[in-house]
């Protein structure tokens, strides 16, 4: 959840601390606690989650920003697309965390009783298949053929039992995107109504629709509100954004869920996929090294002095010693001359060697 970062790059924890004013009023528990402190346990539960792994996408996206990274188009994968939302201009900061807290709680107040599996198989056969196993439903077309499956947690038992395609069960407290979040949806929908929002500033695909923003539908409450409920089509908006001709796509976030999934979904040639941060990995060396191979491969300058910004660098003059212009191409005897007048001992020593060596 990057606190590697937080340590080593003033931008990123200048945000993080932000974000962590901002949700005071909002949770219980300090956002720094939920990351990396003893509350840390907390996070299992959805009403924490959500504001830690916004705040973490807030905080990755504001140091890439002031890099220079910024963004053409931006897509989010369900609670990602509120992050999307603030990063294509439709949400204010405050507004953003303070409905990413209540999005939280709603969905923590649901039942538990729920479970969630990712299943490999094109969408007819899974269609055809949860006709079998009523109560289930697709969460999330995430690529051709991986799909998320969403129901009771009996039910989904069951499923996976007698279907022959590959399925994983997720770590998750709810069965997200199922009929156990229909009550959340109207309160939800009441919140985003009485908050002030803004047609994109950039292109903006939809999850919920898979088709691009319209300015209409970025400020339609009931469009955030039926995300908490419908399936994520993240296949479809991911086509869309290729419609763009993308030269990187970058995943923001704690660890590169989506890349897999787009890989597999896009045609060649693909762009450069570059991820801010991976499990297991340095934070900076992650970090930096995605920045370095967005500004090798697609020809995008960086913003330099905001690299080193606040970061305590020194900087210190190379030493210099005189060059006496003579060719290369002299006679021994000649390049003896030549280091024979010039006093610097590094000088002397190097063309002492090249002569000794000839």
């Amino acid at each position: 959840m990057g606190r590697g970062l937080y340590t080593t790059e003033p931008r990123f924890r200048d945000v993080l601390h932000a974000c962590a004013d901002l949700l005071v009023p909002h949770l219980d528990v300090p956002l720094l606690d939920l990351l990396w402190g003893d509350a840390r346990h907390l996070l299992e539960q959805t009403r924490y989650a959500q504001p830690a792994i916004v705040s973490v996408e807030v905080a990755l996206t504001g140091y890439l920003e002031a890099t220079g990274v910024r963004p053409d188009a931006v897509a989010g994968h369900s609670l990602g697309e509120l992050a999307a939302a603030w990063a294509a201009g439709v949400l204010s900061l405050p507004d953003l965390l303070r409905l990413t807290a209540l999005r939280g709680r709603l969905m923590q107040d649901r039942p538990t009783t729920g479970a969630m599996a990712v299943v490999h198989t094109d969408t007819d056969t899974l269609v055809d298949a949860l006709r079998a196993h009523p109560g289930l439903e697709i969460a999330a077309y995430n690529a051709p053929n991986v799909h998320t499956v969403t129901g009771p947690a009996d039910t989904l038992a069951r499923f996976r039992e007698d279907t022959p395609h590959r399925t994983q069960l997720l770590p998750v407290s709810h069965a997200f995107h199922s009929a156990d979040m229909e009550p959340a949806v109207a309160p939800f929908a009441e919140a985003m109504a009485a908050t002030a929002l803004k047609p994109p500033a950039v292109p903006f695909a939809s999850t919920l629709t898979g088709t691009w923003h319209t300015p209409d539908s970025a400020v339609d409450a009931g469009h955030w509100a039926d995300a908490i409920r419908r399936p994520v089509r993240f296949a479809q908006a991911l086509a869309a954004l290729a419609e763009t001709d993308p030269g990187a796509v970058w995943e923001i976030g704690p660890h590169p869920h989506l890349t897999p999934l787009a890989r597999t979904t896009l045609v060649e040639p693909h762009p450069v996929w570059l991820t801010t941060l991976q499990r297991g990995r340095g934070d900076q060396v992650q970090l930096h090294t995605a920045l370095a191979a967005h500004h090798n491969l697609t020809g995008a300058d960086l913003n330099w002095p905001a690299l080193h910004e606040d970061k305590r660098h020194r900087t210190t003059t190379l030493p210099v010693y005189p060059f006496h212009r003579e060719p290369l191409a002299a006679p021994p005897a000649r390049r003896r001359a030549v280091t024979n007048a010039v006093s610097h001992p590094l000088f002397d020593r190097h063309y002492e060697h090249r002569s000794e060596g000839q």
